[in-house]
């Protein structure tokens, strides 16, 4: 059975996704880079968001089951996170990149990253 839903109707879904899985992220500030961490509660990176060029990196983790659920392309995925990015944080969104965070060990440390935590609205 196909289901078809329009496009408003499937961002504002996924958008309640993101809200319900990654409102209350702890957000961890570099102290010498102008990058933020958004860690979720199992204590994984899910999002990067590099301040001198407004990037946000999104974890490959968060796009792949997007595309299995719903089937849409990546591009759609990077701007629905992107919107909803900018929507809870206030942080401009200009490029929305993904990143697999689990080949990066440093950042499941949090080396280098102060340790004030703040949580996304």
């Amino acid at each position: 059975m196909r289901i078809i839903i329009t496009e408003n109707k499937l961002d504002r879904v996924i958008s309640k996704w993101l809200s319900k899985n990654y409102s209350e992220m702890d957000i961890y500030d570099h102290d010498i880079q102008p990058w933020s961490l958004y860690v979720d509660k199992n204590g994984e990176v899910k999002f990067l968001y590099q301040f001198k060029e407004n990037e946000l990196y999104v974890s490959k983790d968060i796009i792949k089951f997007l595309y299995v659920i719903f089937f849409i392309d990546e591009k759609q995925i990077k701007s629905i996170c992107g919107n909803w990015f900018e929507e809870h944080t206030g942080l401009k969104v200009g490029k929305v990149l993904s990143w697999d965070f689990s080949d990066a060990s440093d950042w499941g440390k949090v080396v280098r990253w102060e340790t004030k935590k703040r949580l996304i609205n």
